[in-house]
């Protein structure tokens, strides 16, 4: 059903040939200080930068250009006037006490930061080994729900707007900003295939590769040393100059549409920028303290990794249920959220002072996730958590009772039957990871047999082998 609220909106865009807001709320932390990096790599060299941008939002490119990526020396001479950049910008986070943002144009672009921070780190070169392990701060939290360290411009505008177009085209940001904005008096597909004709991720168009770029590159090579040379350097730089800044200016107009005041303050972010500073500061002290960065990780440390992950997601999705005012409506629609009226609040008397409450609320909802024993905790109205005890379908209602438990005994006893109340998952529990890593660890004190050399004893079987094992099969089904 959820998938059907965003076939909805695209169909809505369709017809009116603009985008369509799909959320009210902002749904990504906008740093003040974020950076934006855009970086070109060559034609089937996916480890290279051809050519970076760099700079602040509202602020200029800084511009670094290599004739050639594939002589080593140029492309670590490139990468080299980033990492002060890189340095300062991380240093100065720290000592403000919040996390570092870096703005990329696209998933492609996203992808190819992360792939560069993994071969930079192994490199001889110190110095480049430092910038990849910055870059890798970024690139591991990519993966990470809710993370604020490295944002798409594209991902996140398909945040806030649904297009008229399929969802792969949204990852083209320059498509994306033109059904925002379409440009007034003319037809949006005539204006979305002008916006297709300009590259806009990490590679340079085909055309431009063989018609002009790669010959400016053989006349590089085969021009003698001095001033020839740098002439063709300066063409080369011309050209990618060119492709480069309409990219990093897409990736500027992406952040100024997400900052503009059309968009409420989302409360569910407050923690996710809280939880970002904080794995911040435990990765710069890790890197102070020279501890080592591997390639792959270590059977415990994936583990722990999938953990974390995990609860990330439930954390997320508690929090943007609490706060996110779409979210809360895709959930009613899933069914992860019971909203009901308060038909009914029964009080039992145990004992001196000693009280039970049941709450019954009637739905109109259809497709419930909802299990005898499962706790659901009020929205908004105060801390209350009830046990779900019964589930009735009556006509085209859903009565459902719950037995409350010890928080919320005090509001159950204020509450009076008519509201509609929201109830769903429990509020996010950040600091709650810790307790699920130290279980893993101690389940992981010894390596399991699927992740070692050597295999267990077989255990024989204690029941007789049918005589016809086939028949046996064929009656299971």
């Amino acid at each position: 059903m959820a998938d059907l609220l965003h076939v909805a909106a695209r169909l809505r865009a369709l017809q009116n040939g603009q985008a369509v807001p799909i959320v009210s709320q902002r749904q990504v932390v906008i740093q003040p200080h974020a950076k934006i990096l855009t970086l070109i790599s060559m034609a089937g060299e996916d480890t290279s930068v051809h050519a970076a941008a760099f700079g602040g939002f509202g602020d200029p490119a800084q511009v670094f250009i290599v004739a050639d990526p594939r002589r080593r020396d140029d492309q670590n001479a490139l990468l080299r006037e980033l990492l002060p950049l890189f340095e300062a910008y991380y240093a100065q986070c720290r000592a403000d006490g919040t996390f570092p943002q870096i703005w990329v144009s696209s998933a492609g672009a996203l992808g190819h930061l992360d792939t560069l921070a993994d071969r930079l780190r192994f490199t001889d070169e110190p110095d480049m080994r430092r910038l990849g392990e910055l870059w890798t701060y970024a690139g591991e939290r990519s993966p990470v729900a809710g993370q604020q360290a490295l944002i798409s411009a594209s991902g996140a505008l398909r945040l806030h707007y649904a297009t008229g177009q399929q969802e792969a085209e949204d990852e083209h940001l320059l498509t994306l900003l033109t059904w925002i904005d379409p440009p007034p008096g003319r037809d949006i597909f005539a204006a979305v295939a002008i916006a297709e004709e300009t590259p806009v991720g990490v590679k340079t168009d085909p055309a431009f590769d063989s018609s002009t770029l790669q010959p400016a590159i053989e006349a590089f090579h085969k021009a003698a040393p001095g001033a020839e040379q740098a002439f063709h350097q300066t063409r080369i730089h011309h050209m990618l100059e060119g492709v480069i800044r309409p990219i990093y200016t897409a990736t500027q107009r992406a952040i100024a549409v997400l900052a503009q005041p059309r968009w409420l303050d989302n409360p569910a972010l407050i923690a996710l920028a809280q939880q970002e500073t904080e794995e911040f500061e435990r990765f710069m002290q890790a890197r102070d303290q020279s501890h080592r960065l591997p390639y792959k990780d270590r059977p415990k440390a994936a583990a722990m990794k999938v953990a974390a992950r995990e609860r990330a997601v439930s954390n997320v999705e508690a929090g943007m249920l609490r706060h996110d005012n779409a979210a809360r409506e895709r959930g009613v629609v899933k069914g992860s959220v019971l909203r009901g009226q308060l038909v009914g609040r029964h009080e039992h008397h145990l004992g001196p002072r000693q009280y039970e409450y049941d709450l019954v609320l009637s739905s109109h909802q259809d497709g419930l996730h909802l299990r005898l024993g499962d706790e659901l905790w009020l929205f908004d109205r105060g801390n209350l958590v009830m046990r779900v005890t019964e589930i009735e379908r009556r006509g085209a209602f859903t009565w459902v009772t719950g037995r409350v438990g010890t928080p919320g005994k005090n509001v159950a006893k204020k509450m009076t039957v008519g509201p509609t109340l929201d109830f769903g998952p429990k509020a996010p529990d950040w600091p709650g990871i810790a307790g699920d890593l130290s279980q893993m660890m101690t389940r992981l004190a010894r390596e399991p047999w699927t992740h070692g050399d050597v295999l267990p004893p077989a255990t024989p079987s204690l029941r007789m082998k049918p005589a016809n094992l086939r028949a046996v099969v064929e009656d299971l089904a």
